[in-house]
C-alpha cells in the first residue's frame, strides 16, 4: 500500500491557533489525508472540538509535537510536567504519535540520559494510547549519526521510533538511499521538504534528490509521508497546494 500523505501545520505559524478549523478544512480539501501540528497551537480546553473537527474533516490526527530539555536536570521535572500534559491532551483528541524534538545543545553523554527519559516517556504515552517518536534535525546526524545512533541503540524498537526528516539529512551529508537504510526500520513516518543555500522551499525546486529518494520507499513499509514547510516566500495556502502537485506528479499522492 503506497504512503498516505500528511501536513505539518507549521506553515501557518502562530496565525494557526486561530485558524485552525479553517487550515484543516483546506488541507483536506487538497487532498492531504492527515496533520502534525505542535501542541502550542492548541487549546488544551478544546480537545473534544478539535477530535470533532477531524471527524468531520476526515483529516487523521497523526502527531502532536513538542520538544523538551530533558538533557537539563535544572528542567527535568517542569518539562515532565508539561509533556504529560502534552499526553493527556493527544489522548482525548485521538492523535496517534506523541513527536518529541530534542536539542542543538545535546552530547553524546547526554544523549545517552535523555534516551531513558525518553523511553520512559514513550510507556507514559503507550499507557495513554499514543505512540512515542522522536523527530531529529541536523546535530542528531554528524559525526555518522552518533547522537541518533545512540537513541536508537540504548531504546526499544517497540515503544521509541523514528519521524526521518528528508531536507535534514540532505544538509548533514547523507544519501537518502542511504538514510534510509541506516534509520528506516525505526521510522514511523517521514518527513519530507526541500532545502537550498541553508534555507528551505517547496518540493522540487532545492537540492534535495527526491529521484533517488521515492524508489527507496518500496524497501520500507512506511505508512505517511508528512510535508513540513517550515518557511517559505509564498502564502501557507499556495505552498501546501504546490508541494501537493509535486507529490502528484511524481506519482506519490
Amino acid at each position: 500500500m503506497p504512503p498516505r500523505i500528511g501536513a505539518q501545520t507549521v506553515t501557518w505559524k502562530e496565525t494557526l491557533r486561530d485558524r485552525m478549523e479553517s487550515v484543516v478544512r483546506f488541507l483536506a480539501g487538497q487532498g492531504y489525508e492527515g496533520v502534525e501540528t505542535g501542541m502550542r497551537f492548541f487549546d488544551p480546553a478544546r480537545a473534544e472540538e478539535y477530535r470533532d473537527l477531524y471527524a468531520a474533516t476526515g483529516i487523521y490526527p497523526l502527531g502532536l509535537h513538542s520538544g523538551g530539555k530533558f538533557w537539563d536536570p535544572a528542567q527535568t521535572a517542569e518539562e515532565m510536567k508539561r509533556v504529560g500534559e502534552t499526553i493527556a491532551f493527544g489522548s482525548q483528541v485521538g492523535f496517534e504519535f506523541l513527536v518529541l524534538s530534542g536539542n542543538p545543545g545535546e552530547t553524546p553523554d547526554s544523549m545517552r540520559k535523555t534516551a531513558q527519559v525518553y523511553g520512559d516517556l514513550a510507556k507514559r504515552s503507550m499507557d495513554a494510547g499514543l505512540k512515542f517518536a522522536y523527530h531529529h534535525h541536523n546535530w542528531e546526524l554528524k559525526n555518522q549519526g552518533e547522537l541518533l545512533k545512540i537513541l536508537v541503540g540504548l531504546t526499544d524498537p517497540r515503544e521509541v521510533s523514528l519521524v526521518l526528516d528528508m531536507a535534514w539529512a540532505h544538509v548533514a551529508g547523507w544519501r537518502l538511499d542511504g538514510f534510509l537504510q541506516e534509520f528506516g526500520d525505526r521510522a514511523a513516518y517521514l518527513h519530507l521538504k526541500d532545502a537550498a543555500g541553508g534555507r528551505f522551499c517547496e518540493l522540487g525546486t532545492g537540492e534535495v534528490d527526491f529521484e533517488l529518494f521515492f524508489p527507496s520507499l518500496d524497501l520500507y513499509p512506511i505508512p505517511w509521508l508528512v510535508v513540513e514547510q517550515d518557511e517559505t516566500t509564498l502564502t501557507p495556502e499556495e505552498s501546501l497546494a504546490r508541494n501537493m502537485r509535486f507529490l502528484r506528479s511524481k506519482g506519490v499522492a
